[in-house]
């Protein structure tokens, strides 16, 4: 059984934005601002057009390799299919599925603090983690179509709703906190606020992972393009609202303040602020649902190389690959009964999971692009120039990693790599033993 193409273009277009608006963009502002003052605003724009860049490559790629994991499937074809090709596609695979796997427990994690405050620690947050999770598996078993329409349904409500906020925020607001406009670092901040900002964008990556189930291949790069835009406006749009409502000493408040939930709170309306509250539930709740989502497919792609066992390609009666699922919500559930390693999850998640697949990503599109055997049914114009400013974004959103960060990051990869070498020589050892 193959996979169903039930996916049109506005169904791709709200996977996109519901895959992004999240947890980073409810919470990084204040980073940002303390890293630049107000024109981290620039900043979180910055990181938009970063992402765009970066997707047309993708957007590209995918037409040509419309299948599922596509990003696994880039650097295998791109590098001739030998050895070399082999590691980067499981490099990519696997640190592309830890990615996602993180980013779902980090929402899963942070979910309790917007249901009630008995939720945002101890036995509380994790249970709420763990169901949330447990749920959007379900919904993701019952087929692509059922999550695709509740993720619609959500990502609907929660921009409505994250609309209604904003207008009111900007009416009501004033510039005070955006004097002077560049403040806290000066430029050097500016840059550096680049890479926090630029996480709240990574889940467009998820329309790569599922083009089997695209009914127009060709309508994938506008939902990407689309989505990325619409997101990256509806970011500028809170930040500023976020800005003009909280006053320099408040988003100075250093650690895991919120504030967007406090310029809401600020505005002294109690419905307003449930109605904040229940439309970051739904936006918390879609990025999982869609990562739980390109994270099977990532499987998927990554069984049909032999990387990992080929029962995980199973597909139910409704078209959903079973197995690979089930991993793809279990491994998280287990994450996320240890909180405590919230920031080891971003770093490795941002790194392993953004950095090293992206930089892969560019290296065999440089490669493949004038190859005559790929024919993408869409092309980048100036394809080179492009790949050459999504580098730029990438190298800047890794300009804030410490010591640590990156002793983690070396540690991991190493790990993968060790992985990869047993894996292979298992799969030699096995070809040639006796039938």
């Amino acid at each position: 059984m193959q996979f169903k193409k039930v996916l049109g273009f506005w169904d791709l277009f709200w996977l996109g934005v519901g895959g992004m608006v999240g947890v980073a963009i409810l919470s990084f502002p204040a980073i940002t601002y303390q890293q630049a003052g107000g024109a981290s605003i620039i900043s979180w724009v910055l990181a938009g057009v970063f992402s765009l860049f970066m997707a047309l490559v993708y957007a590209e790629m995918v037409t040509a390799f419309p299948q599922s994991g596509a990003f696994v499937v880039f650097p295998y074809e791109a590098f001739g299919r030998g050895r070399l090709a082999r590691y980067l596609a499981f490099l990519e695979g696997i640190g592309y599925y830890l990615g996602t796997v993180f980013g779902i427990v980090i929402s899963a994690i942070t979910l309790g603090s917007y249901i009630s405050p008995a939720f945002a620690s101890g036995w509380g947050l994790i249970a709420v983690a763990e169901v949330s999770v447990l749920i959007a598996g379900i919904i993701n078993i019952m087929g692509t179509k059922i999550t695709s329409r509740a993720n619609l349904a959500m990502s609907m409500v929660f921009m409505v709703l994250f609309a209604a906020i904003i207008v009111l925020g900007l009416a009501r607001g004033n510039t005070s906190s955006l004097h002077p406009f560049l403040s806290g670092q000066g430029f050097p901040g500016l840059v550096y606020a680049i890479p926090i900002a630029i996480l709240a964008y990574g889940s467009w990556t998820a329309l790569v992972a599922i083009p089997e189930e695209t009914r127009d291949i060709k309508k994938l790069p506008k939902a990407i393009f689309y989505s990325i835009v619409i997101v990256t406006v509806f970011y500028a749009l809170i930040v500023l609202a976020t800005f003009m409502n909280q006053s320099a000493s408040q988003l100075n408040v250093p650690y895991f303040y919120t504030p967007v939930l406090a310029f809401v709170q600020g505005l002294n309306s109690g419905p307003l602020t449930y109605a904040f509250e229940f439309a970051s539930i739904l936006a918390i709740f879609a990025v999982m649902l869609v990562m739980v989502l390109a994270n099977a497919r990532t499987v998927v792609a990554l069984s049909k190389l032999n990387f990992l066992p080929g029962s995980l390609t199973k597909m139910s009666g409704r078209a959903i690959p079973i197995y690979a699922t089930i991993i793809s919500f279990a491994i998280p559930m287990v994450l996320s009964a240890f909180p405590t390693q919230y920031y080891q999850y971003v770093i490795i998640g941002a790194i392993i999971g953004t950095g090293l697949p992206r930089i892969i990503d560019l290296a065999a599109y440089v490669r493949i692009r004038n190859r005559r055997d790929y024919r993408p049914t869409f092309r980048v114009r100036y394809g080179l120039l492009v790949a050459l400013i999504a580098l730029m974004g990438l190298v800047i959103s890794e300009l804030s990693l410490g010591i640590s960060d990156i002793s983690w990051s070396i540690a991991t990869l190493f790990v993968l790599t060790a992985a990869f070498a047993i894996i292979e020589a298992f799969a030699k050892n096995r070809k040639a033993s006796p039938s």
